[in-house]
């Protein structure tokens, strides 16, 4: 049975979440079958899945327009095809899995310019890591999906956290799974299944300045920014805002200390 750390992140168009994500895999694929952050832990393997890579196609019927813009809005959740990440999120965890347990984190004095991790709320269950039961709800019906598609053949998808259970003495071989998109914690599987998470926050300002730097295909059309980007991110933003187990982090800090910074988190996670 394998033992996963599932880490998300999170983030603002052009935030950084990208590049904070293939810097951690980056490093963490350095230190295969080596031991890390403690010693009973050694790293056996790293994969990472980004949303930008569930995008429907251009001319999928599912899309909204913006009809004043002419123009797709890639910025809601039917724009993504989330039944298919969730699916290949639980082939890339296989049939029986652990989630690793995590501790809480309280920020650390002198990394406000960083980021503001808020204490969590003592009266919760600290040993509940699937809000709504929706985790287990999804893993149900993924095990009957694959049962119909399969001829009765039931997967055993296991996940455990148990209140007696303690990683600190065992020999752990640890997988972990890197997850970003701009959507993620608004997705309830995602939300859940991610033991750490990360986001990062850029001012108006600086966002727009930095997109208008970009790309894309199809490209931006004029009042996009404004009249979607923007607002849409703020509306999925307060969904999660005050969530106590995720890291709000500055994206206007050098992306070396983001990457510290969050190295050092995940460390005292474990």
């Amino acid at each position: 049975m394998e033992t996963w750390l599932v880490i998300g992140i999170s983030g603002v168009t052009n935030g950084g979440k990208t590049t904070l994500a293939k810097s951690l895999l980056s490093y963490f694929s350095d230190n295969l079958n080596k031991i890390i952050f403690k010693e009973n832990i050694t790293l056996n393997k790293v994969t990472m899945l980004s949303q930008d890579d569930y995008f429907l196609p251009v001319d999928s019927p599912k899309h909204k327009v913006v009809e004043k813009l002419n123009h797709i809005n890639w910025e809601i959740p039917s724009s993504i095809d989330m039944d298919k990440m969730c699916h290949d999120i639980m082939k890339i965890l296989g049939h029986k899995f652990i989630l690793y347990n995590c501790h809480q984190l309280s920020k650390s004095e002198g990394d406000n310019n960083i980021a503001e991790q808020v204490e969590p709320d003592s009266a919760a269950d600290e040993d509940n890591i699937f809000a709504d039961h929706f985790l287990s709800n999804y893993l149900n019906r993924y095990d009957e999906a694959c049962a119909a598609t399969a001829g009765n053949q039931r997967t055993s998808n296991l996940i455990k956290k148990s209140k007696n259970e303690s990683f600190q003495n065992m020999n752990i071989k640890l997988n972990v799974l890197l997850i970003e998109g701009f959507l993620i914690f608004n997705h309830p599987f995602t939300l859940d299944l991610c033991n750490i998470k990360f986001h990062l926050h850029l001012p108006y300002e600086k966002c727009y300045a930095r997109r208008i730097e970009r790309t894309y295909d199809p490209p931006d059309v004029v009042g996009y920014f404004e009249m979607c980007v923007w607002p849409l991110y703020e509306k999925h933003f307060k969904e999660f805002k005050d969530q106590p187990d995720i890291f709000m982090l500055n994206g206007e800090i050098a992306k070396e200390n983001i990457f510290n910074y969050v190295l050092n988190c995940v460390k005292n996670l474990l």
